[in-house]
């Protein structure tokens, strides 16, 4: 597993890093020609996305579902907390074959118990998943609309591995969160 992740975070730094040298290219290669170098901008996604209406709305959206999902658990948490505590108040006045049945039921509950959290869990992990595509997929045309507009020609993601510094100048995460609010209305 971690040398998967490993992968994935080269490949990762090689993206950015291939970017930058080829934006670094450009720019001489644009020097050299007398022509205007490119122009380089840099967006923090993960901002955008909480500070839009939408991002909030479905920032909201998420923590009320894990709120439920919580509360889900924790009801059957406590109905077995119950059934635990009073069959260890009559264990000692109960036969060794009802001991042991009630013992095994209690481990089935538990083993059930644990797999509702598993599920909760893996369905908010989705859930939370497809929320951040689903951002990502109305802010990316909001940003090649401003790159566009503005004659950017290249905008880089300010949290990306390999990024490792940039003017806060080249910084347009506030009027991309401005844009993507007007265009969500």
């Amino acid at each position: 597993m971690k040398t998967g992740s490993a992968l994935i975070g080269f490949v990762l730094r090689c993206s950015v890093v291939t970017c930058i040298s080829i934006s670094l290219s450009l720019v001489v290669a644009a020097a050299a020609y007398g022509q205007k170098p490119p122009k380089i901008g840099v967006v923090n996604f993960q901002e955008v996305a909480l500070q839009s209406k939408v991002g909030k709305a479905t920032k909201a959206r998420l923590e009320k579902l894990a709120d439920q999902m919580q509360k889900e658990v924790k009801t059957e948490e406590d109905k077995f907390l119950a059934r635990q505590k009073a069959f260890e108040s009559k264990a000692s006045k109960l036969t060794a074959a009802e001991r042991q049945n009630q013992t095994d039921a209690l481990e089935r509950e538990s083993v059930a118990i644990k797999r509702l959290i598993q599920d909760k869990t893996e369905k908010f992990r989705k859930e939370e998943a497809d929320s951040v595509a689903e951002l990502s997929r109305q802010i990316t045309p909001v940003i090649k609309a401003f790159a566009a507009e503005k004659g950017y020609t290249v905008i880089l993601e300010a949290r990306r591995p390999g990024l490792l510094y940039y003017d806060k100048n080249l910084d347009l995460t506030a009027e991309i969160v401005k844009r993507f609010d007007q265009a969500s209305k």
